[in-house]
């Protein structure tokens, strides 16, 4: 599910291959999208109203509504292609302009730079550490968590150079790791807005949901240096 606030609408993605558009006023489906030949699986609404769909397809579609079309309220903007993997989770970071990013059956995730014009979209290419398929994603600031069914996530931060660095691997689950999110500070009394650390919680099919603190900083030699610790 997906929201936006703004025109007081819900989206809801099937493994029927269609989205359906809810007013939330009565709660009255006011649309059906046949987004996908194949089962979606992820779905995202940016602050700028454009919808994002994942599916099985190996695609990610972008889609903008059209407020003068009653016949076709959404339209399909671009289709972004993952490398032949199916797409089993989307995120959306605001960071440096704004960032699409995609986990696949695959193990990689791959991301999109956003342009100045809506849905307009350049491939920057992928993330590479986990082995089995990426789940979930969630992002806050210049950090991507990403779970997989390896049983670990993965804690990303992107560089002024826009390479991704692999901050921390957080282990002990025991069993596919299905929903993450994750917010600044959290490490120190009174360090809510401190990008340098953040807190993440996870999910796993082992039933347990795990909350860890990763701290980010450089030493003297200006190299990286992270620190992970598991408090719940």
């Amino acid at each position: 599910m997906a929201i936006n606030t703004a025109e007081d609408i819900i989206y809801t993605a099937s493994l029927d291959k269609t989205v359906k558009v809810w007013r939330i006023s009565d709660l009255k489906c006011i649309e059906t999208i046949k987004a996908h030949p194949d089962p979606i699986n992820a779905i995202i609404v940016s602050d700028d109203g454009v919808l994002y769909t994942a599916s099985d397809d190996a695609t990610i579609k972008v889609w903008r509504r059209n407020f003068c079309s009653h016949d076709q309220p959404h339209s399909l903007t671009v289709t972004l292609h993952a490398k032949y993997s199916p797409v089993k989770a989307l995120t959306l970071s605001n960071n440096d302009g704004g960032i699409l990013y995609g986990g696949c059956t695959d193990g990689y995730i791959h991301y999109w730079l956003k342009g100045w014009f809506v849905g307009q979209l350049q491939y920057g290419g992928s993330i590479q550490g986990h082995t089995h398929a990426v789940l979930c994603l969630a992002s806050v600031a210049k950090y991507v968590v990403s779970g997989s069914a390896d049983s670990t996530s993965r804690v990303w931060s992107r560089e002024q150079d826009g390479e991704h660095v692999c901050l921390a691997v957080l282990v002990g689950h025991r069993g596919p790791i299905r929903c993450v999110t994750a917010f600044l500070g959290g490490c120190l009394v009174n360090d809510d807005d401190n990008e340098d650390c953040c807190t993440v919680s996870t999910g796993s099919l082992d039933g347990v949901l795990k909350l860890w603190r990763v701290t980010h900083t450089k030493n003297f030699h200006d190299n990286n240096v992270s620190n992970w610790k598991q408090v719940f």
